[in-house]
């Protein structure tokens, strides 16, 4: 295994800013190179936890093929524990290909995307539900085949078409547009132990890189799996504290059913009770703790089974 640091800016400190890439050689044949990307948003450290696990059982390359490891691709806001760049307050997955001359943020991603991005056969990008809320879900972008690999459950497929669905400048986007097979991982965070999900993530990978004759064996028989063509995402109008009452991730859950209770940690108050309006929905994201959320924050996310 081999790491390189990549510099594409120098910051106001003087300090270098760069991309850290590990590359892993397969000793067992030729195969696709695949990259696995953590931490675009730097509050979703599950991603790089995955990445680690993975460095540490195939980094001496008994497999076919190449690994390119991106455990962290975006340093700034990872160290910050924060979604979006604190330089530039820029979300990072909604900017590439990137620009040499904008925001610190666009120059970050052109320099994922040419040293990253354009270097990969297939394309797994590592996400979580970020320092409270809690997911489990994965994308599947153009090949339904591999995203079921993934071992998931429940699984969201827009109606829209395969390109560009969700938002546009994200790496899946980068990738397809290529003709690269690309999953888009939503597994874990939250303020619980992340060791399930760390471990869930290295056995999802693991059976993808059996389905490519990566690794030897048989890929692993498909769990019962959901697909979502839609997903309606709940957001509070009051600020306080959320109390939840959700099913686990992954269970259906009626229209009507009372998801959380947001209470005031003043007065004791309860200021607003979370419903779910989705008939015959799942439960994709949550915040399984008591936390504290502000208006508009990110409560709970239901997919449309």
């Amino acid at each position: 295994m081999t790491h390189r640091m990549v510099k594409f800016t120098t910051l106001a400190d003087g300090s270098d800013a760069a991309l850290h890439l590990h590359e892993i050689v397969g000793k067992r044949g030729d195969g696709p190179t695949v990259g696995i990307s953590g931490a675009i948003h730097g509050d979703e450290p599950t991603g790089t936890r995955i990445i680690m696990e993975i460095a540490r059982r195939l980094g001496g390359g008994d497999f076919r093929g190449r690994l390119l490891l991106l455990p962290v691709a975006n340093a700034l806001a990872y160290q910050a524990n924060r979604r979006n760049t604190p330089l530039d307050a820029q979300n990072l997955n909604r900017l590439f290909p990137g620009s040499a001359g904008g925001w610190y943020s666009e120059q970050l991603a052109l320099a994922i995307t040419k040293e990253f991005l354009d270097k990969v056969d297939v394309l797994l990008d590592l996400h979580s539900g970020g320092d409270r809320p809690t997911v489990d879900y994965i994308y599947i972008c153009n090949d339904e085949g591999l995203s079921r690999a993934f071992l998931s459950p429940v699984l969201y497929q827009s109606t829209a078409g395969v390109v560009g669905t969700m938002f546009h400048g994200t790496t899946r986007e980068i990738v397809e547009k290529r003709g690269a097979k690309a999953v888009t991982v939503e597994l874990g965070g939250g303020r619980i132990d992340q060791s399930g999900y760390v471990t869930r993530g290295v056995a999802g990978i693991e059976n993808i890189l059996r389905t490519f004759g990566m690794l030897d064996g048989a890929p692993a028989p498909l769990p019962a799996q959901t697909v979502c063509h839609g997903i309606t995402t709940l957001r509070p109008t009051r600020g306080g504290v959320i109390f939840n009452e959700s099913p686990p991730l992954g269970q259906r859950v009626a229209a009507g059913a009372v998801l959380g209770r947001i209470v005031s940690p003043y007065t004791f108050e309860e200021l607003e009770v979370i419903r779910n309006p989705v008939p015959n929905g799942v439960m994709i994201l949550a915040h399984l703790t008591a936390n504290i959320v502000e208006p508009g924050d990110y409560l709970y996310m239901v997919g449309h089974a």
